[in-house]
């Protein structure tokens, strides 16, 4: 139940729409039916702004099955919402429509494994993951390692186990391959796998820091043959039990289709001699849980900058835009797509894509992650800035400048666009050293509900959430003091829609 300011229940037709249409698709055509003023108050700057986008992501997903995953309504209500709030504040607002692949299960995977004396011992549910894209069937046959690397003492050590096609020299066709995770991509493993006559892979978790539990991934490309994760232990199991010639069973049972789902974009006009500068974030959770961190958390963020941005004068927005990307975990195809319908021109203009992908993390990090930043240039500026503000309210930070980072900053640098990150953390464990810089629990995941059904409202730091709102908000109205003294006198224009790529 939803109150009113004064406690008292609130009640409206626009609220029984909503949750009515919560077990239909389709769309909720008034974001005030998911949040409005029936927001409970909170204390502190976190009760408005940022955090009330929370709210309105959690009661979409809480209406909606659970989750906000890309083509589904709690993702079609979340898109909504954005576009509503920025609408209202004077955006030019449009929807980037494509579509995805989907990957559904029908049933749990199984595996079993046969001893010699004719039992059949099942892989715990809770030890066992079928891989985005697998194949799906059922095999019967003998496990065959492959290039393990195991060492009977001492901690286990990086794997580049099944990356390279010498390691399958001996593999008989027919067989299950059982893989160690490490150095090279799960697509790269199973194709390996794939021309050595594998009939199903089995990938163990790669048992570093970090990589020990059951784990989530997915492939490139829809395999032939199904492909399962176990967790680094019962990995370890297999690895002995296939000394002895055990036969593994083997089941995935999916389907795979097409759906269609959406970008948002806002912009205002642009000054065609000026730099653009693109800040995003992934919009969509995970089908497991409504995803408020992961990445609500990024999106609210990006959301409230826009409208706290619109409160000032015209040019400090003026050559942004903000996108909602859906489907990035899906494999980043939202932002891959809109990278992908850039004209060449407008794509020269783009001087900094800014990400925000996890930035609410219970046991957080605060990091800086992106490009290296040199010179006057744009990169240069937002990197500086977003480093002063956090230092200049007394907050530690740790940079990181190398490469890509694994969320919709990618599709950017992949064409040689600078890119600048704020990010908490996601699953793996924090340090010894971050806990004495940051606080927080060594060892302990940065986010423990990171792709669980737990990543709720209450697995929030709102300390830092706003921490990074600010930061944010600070770097571009530097970045666009800086645009404004560099660029001559020029009418706005309005940026040309992306085009779907052919």
């Amino acid at each position: 139940m939803l109150l009113s300011k004064s406690g008292r229940p609130r009640w409206s037709i626009g609220l029984a729409v909503a949750l009515c249409s919560a077990v239909l698709p389709g769309r909720i055509t008034r974001a005030e039916n998911i949040v409005g003023d029936a927001v409970p108050a909170l204390d502190g700057v976190a009760s408005e702004g940022t955090f009330r986008h929370l709210r309105a992501f959690q009661n979409i997903a809480s209406m909606s099955g659970g989750n906000r995953a890309a083509g589904t309504p709690g993702y079609d209500r979340s898109a909504e919402y954005v576009a509503e709030r920025l609408k209202e504040v004077g955006y030019r607002v449009h929807f980037e429509d494509f579509e995805f692949p989907l990957f559904e299960e029908r049933v749990p995977p199984v595996l079993l494994v046969s001893s010699s004396d004719g039992r059949q011992e099942p892989v715990p549910a809770a030890a066992l993951r079928t891989l985005t894209n697998s194949g799906s069937s059922d095999v019967t046959a003998q496990l065959h390692p492959v290039n393990l690397g195991l060492a009977s003492e001492g901690p286990p050590l990086a794997s580049d186990s099944g990356c390279k096609t010498t390691d399958f020299e001996d593999f008989e066709r027919g067989r299950v391959a059982l893989i160690r995770r490490g150095t090279c991509t799960f697509q790269t493993k199973v194709e390996n796998a794939v021309a050595a006559g594998a009939a199903g892979v089995v990938i163990m978790n790669e048992g570093t820091d970090g990589r020990t539990d059951a784990f989530s991934g997915q492939l490139s490309q829809l395999a032939s043959i199904p492909v399962v994760g176990v967790s680094y232990d019962r990995g370890r199991s297999l690895e002995i039990a296939a000394r002895s010639r055990a036969t593994v069973h083997l089941e995935v049972n999916a389907v795979t289709s097409k759906r269609l789902t959406r970008n948002v974009l806002a912009d205002t006009a642009w000054n065609s001699d000026s730099s653009l500068i693109i800040v995003g974030a992934h919009l969509d959770s995970v089908p497991e849980g409504p995803g408020i961190n992961d990445n609500g958390s990024g999106s609210a963020v990006v959301l409230e900058a826009a409208l706290r941005l619109a409160q000032g004068p015209a040019q400090a927005r003026r050559g942004v835009r903000f996108a909602f990307w859906g489907a990035e975990e899906r494999g980043l195809i939202g932002s891959r797509h809109h990278v992908g319908g850039l004209s060449e021109e407008v794509r020269r203009h783009i001087a900094l894509y800014i990400n925000l992908d996890m930035v609410g993390s219970p046991n957080f990090g605060r990091f800086v992650q992106g490009s290296a930043a040199t010179g006057d240039g744009l990169v240069a500026v937002v990197r500086r800035e977003l480093l002063a503000d956090f230092r200049e309210h007394n907050l530690s930070v740790e940079e990181r400048a190398a490469g890509r980072f694994g969320s919709d900053d990618s599709p950017f640098s992949q064409k040689g666009i600078p890119t600048v990150g704020l990010y908490t953390g996601a699953g793996g464990p924090k340090s010894e050293a971050q806990a004495s810089l940051f606080g927080g629990a060594a060892g302990s995941p940065y986010d423990p509900c990171y792709h669980r059904a737990c990543d709720t409202i209450e697995n929030i730091n709102r300390d830092v959430l706003e921490q990074n709102t600010r930061a944010l908000v600070h770097a571009l109205n530097a970045a666009a003091a800086a645009q404004a003294l560099s660029t001559p006198s020029k009418k706005a224009v309005d940026l040309p829609e992306p085009k779907s790529p052919r």
